[in-house]
């Protein structure tokens, strides 16, 4: 009997021995999402033959650094070119227009969506897996209700004091965009979760470099010193990019101390374009910025770096931010626990093939649609339809990254096939419905112009 009860606690300690192991084994994954930087905005050459797609002005080492310990993807895409709708689309893996979320408009929410968030597939995969959202949120729904161990919970621009939409003005703070204070939650949940030996999914959301603009005082001093560059030339943004670079270098550094760096994939975009309101050049060589379907409003820096993702490799290849959601589920163990109606593809064959090969997608290539207009971007080529006239917008961006030569009456075959596809895409999804909470309120029988309460 007591060599049985032996034998049972051995069996049972062995079991709890090869449980552990295998938990350990999943993977950290950490994304940093910034806030309206654009592509050019970092020190990092997006194209690596080409000096103008970095920043003449601005300095990013933690970026760079990041970027030098992983791969670069130098045509990765955000899922639309304003904050709400991307933040949408990348929790959830589906396009905004499916989601229904193509505004900011806080009427344009849409009613609870039966699918599941990234922690949520995380956790069906692994139970032992915590996750935190810290920063910017912009969604209708509590973190909470999306599986979130802890969070901010419903924050917004009006969370980190936006003072001002005037891109000529800036503020001296202490705790800029809440920089500081978020990337301390952040430090104490890595801290926390490698204390508990257990794997985690951590979001940052910056607020940076959304306006207004805010840097701490000693790094307004040393940018405003600085000869200013051709085509970035605004010292508070270059001081607000060096405070959010500081925090990005805090999470690396973090890791690198806990020693979770070998097991820990770190992740690194924006929720859109660049600002191009004031300074249309800020872009350059991109056409236009937030708020438009031209690269300006939707390119957007994309980095990543992890076990078995080559240090210093490029990527060709276009990645969208609704890939996301299946890109940490197959590097989590299971690319088969995904929700129904998925859109992303996974990006990992790519992450570990040095940066070669194609990101599975159920349609090929990448979609956008809002009201104004709709965009299909396939390989080189990326075609743009103004919804309410038809008129239809055809680029080759590996030729004309700047957009300036429109090619559908010179290449109407090709110009015709993916104005097909797209339209497929838009009736399949049911985007032209929209959501039904973006309707106005009616108005009663004898009200006049008054709006119902």
């Amino acid at each position: 009997m007591k060599n049985t009860s032996r034998h049972l606690l051995g069996a049972a300690l062995l079991l709890g021995l090869t449980t552990s192991t295998a938990l350990a084994k999943r993977p950290n994954i950490v994304l940093i999402l910034t806030d309206d930087q654009g592509w050019n905005n970092t020190e990092v050459p997006m194209i690596p033959s080409r000096a103008d797609t970095r920043s003449d002005y601005y300095l990013t080492p933690n970026f760079k650094r990041l970027a030098d310990s992983g791969m670069i993807f130098s045509q990765a895409y955000a899922p639309h070119p304003v904050c709400s709708p991307s933040r949408h689309a990348i929790q959830f893996g589906m396009t905004p227009a499916k989601l229904k979320k193509t505004t900011n408009r806080a009427v344009n929410y849409p009613e609870p969506f039966p699918t599941r968030a990234i922690p949520q597939v995380l956790k069906s995969i692994d139970s032992a897996y915590r996750a935190a959202h810290f920063g910017k949120w912009h969604m209708h729904r509590h973190p909470a209700e999306l599986g979130y161990d802890a969070s901010d919970g419903r924050t917004g621009n009006h969370t980190a004091r936006q003072l001002t939409t005037d891109q000529t003005k800036h503020f001296p703070h202490d705790d800029p965009k809440r920089t500081v204070s978020l990337t301390d939650n952040a430090v104490q949940f890595i801290r926390h979760q490698a204390h508990a030996g257990v794997p985690f999914y951590l979001q940052v959301s910056h607020y940076a470099i959304h306006l207004s603009a805010e840097a701490k005082p000693a790094t307004l001093a040393r940018h405003k010193a600085r000869t200013p560059g051709k085509v970035h030339t605004a010292y508070w943004y270059a001081a607000m990019i060096d405070d959010l670079d500081q925090a990005v270098g805090r999470i690396l550094d973090v890791l690198d101390e806990l020693k979770l760096t070998d097991n820990t994939y770190v992740f690194l975009t924006s929720d859109n374009g660049g600002l191009a309101r004031q300074y249309p050049h800020f872009n350059k060589p991109l056409r236009a910025g937030k708020g438009s379907y031209y690269e300006g409003g939707l390119r957007v820096p994309f980095f990543a770096a992890g076990p078995g993702i080559k240090a210093g490799t490029y990527s060709a290849v276009p990645v969208v931010g609704y890939d996301l959601l299946s890109t940490f589920a197959d590097l989590a163990g299971s690319a088969e626990k995904l929700p129904k109606g998925i859109e992303g593809g996974t990006v990992k064959p790519v992450l570990f093939n040095g940066g070669k090969g194609d990101i599975k997608r159920p349609r090929p290539g990448m979609h956008f649609f809002r009201k104004l207009d709709s965009v299909y971007i396939q390989g080189d080529h990326k075609i743009r339809r103004t919804n309410n006239t038809g008129k239809i917008e055809l680029y080759n961006l590996a030729e004309d990254l700047s957009e300036t030569s429109d090619l559908a009456t010179a290449q109407p075959r090709l110009a015709k096939r993916m104005q097909t596809e797209l339209e497929d895409w838009i009736q399949d999804i049911d985007a032209t419905t929209p959501s039904p909470l973006n309707r106005r309120p009616r108005r009663s029988p004898g009200a006049g112009n008054r709006r119902q309460p």
